[in-house]
């Protein structure tokens, strides 16, 4: 039953198994090694070749190129603006990535800008703008952008069409002896401790507070996901929630406040236990010995909404008494009143 905004948590595990393959210790220098006749990061193929695919970072002579980068954040969000030059002759496409990384080079978290097209031996400038967490951007000591292929933000640097562009959060180029991009180390659901959990109703939604402490020796990234049961916890849940993603230094700890978001809200009134599960790829992932969650009960006074009746009021508003305006009567019409007595009007008008 996991839904489309679930899968975030999934997504997370693709990118740093790709990026795993990217980068790891002791890189000397951020490039592509140039191995095949191909140029500008995408391979020109004729029209009766729709197969011939993407030239891969090893396989780019002449790779994009990043100029005239400028950051400006608001709210949640980074305005990314940059200049792609193409040096080669064939025409570059696919899309740019940013990633931001820790003091140690780790990569914090991976995100796609925006698709690009640069024809060979021009340059374009280009405006994007992502959502990037208050959390993330607070760890982050380096930004890397880089381009790739279609769909390959996922993949990290290892599809690179284009040099790796370092930078300091400011846009100002990152300095000599920044630590490269280090390969990332798969996060287990062991990696992760639970507290201060709390779930709360509003007047029309429901909420959940936690705080989660990454307990490993590396930096491990994940998402929260509650699942639902009835009494019995055999069956599977009732319902399940995406509550938050978290990418943790060793040590480093989080609190969140989330939407609980359930398929149909009058199940609250059938759940009576919560498990609040935070693993590599949260609601993707299936509860079992190694990711048992976080279990306590649903507290009583958590119940379903309660539906409003609408009371009519106008024209349209029903008469308590049961009669609507067919029912209407004048009491002097069905019951006449006898003129008053003449001797008795000609005293009253004497004084």
């Amino acid at each position: 039953m996991m839904r489309s905004d679930q899968r975030r948590g999934y997504a997370w595990g693709v990118l740093f198994l790709g990026l795993a393959a990217a980068w790891g210790p002791g890189c000397k220098k951020e490039q592509p090694v140039a191995s095949a006749p191909v140029d500008a990061g995408v391979a020109v193929v004729d029209a009766g070749a729709p197969d011939a695919g993407v030239a891969q970072a090893a396989d780019v002579v002449k790779p994009l190129r990043f100029s005239d980068v400028t950051l400006k954040r608001q709210d949640n969000r980074l305005a990314v603006t940059y200049t792609l030059t193409n040096p080669g002759t064939a025409q570059g496409r696919g899309e740019a990535c940013l990633s931001l990384h820790d003091d140690q080079g780790m990569v914090i978290e991976a995100e796609r800008m925006g698709g690009i097209t640069v024809k060979g031996g021009t340059t374009d400038t280009f405006r994007d703008s992502v959502g990037v967490g208050e959390a993330s951007w607070k760890q982050a000591r380096t930004l890397m952008l880089y381009t790739t292929a279609e769909f390959g933000c996922s993949y990290g640097a290892s599809v690179a069409t284009s040099e790796l562009l370092r930078l300091l959060p400011t846009g100002q180029p990152a300095p000599a002896g920044t630590p490269p991009p280090q390969k990332p180390q798969v996060s287990k659901a062991t990696d992760f401790e639970v507290s201060n959990v709390e779930v709360r109703q509003g007047p029309s939604d429901y909420f959940l507070t936690y705080t989660v402490k990454n307990v490993s020796d590396h930096r491990a990234s994940g998402s929260g996901c509650l699942r639902a049961y009835m009494a019995l916890e055999r069956a599977p849940a009732l319902e399940e929630s995406p509550e938050g993603d978290f990418s943790l230094a060793p040590g480093a700890s989080q609190t969140f406040t989330e939407s609980i978001v359930f398929d149909n809200e009058k199940n609250w009134d059938e759940v009576m236990i919560l498990r609040l599960f935070t693993s590599p790829h949260g609601c993707a992932d299936d509860a079992d010995a190694e990711n048992a969650g976080f279990k306590f009960m649903k507290p009583a006074y958590i119940h379903a909404p309660v539906e409003e009746v609408e009371v009519e009021s106008g024209a349209d508003a029903e008469d308590p008494t049961g009669m609507d305006s067919s029912d209407a009567y004048d009491p002097e019409e069905e019951f006449p009143q006898p003129p008053p007595d003449s001797d008795d009007a000609s005293e009253g008008t004497a004084d």
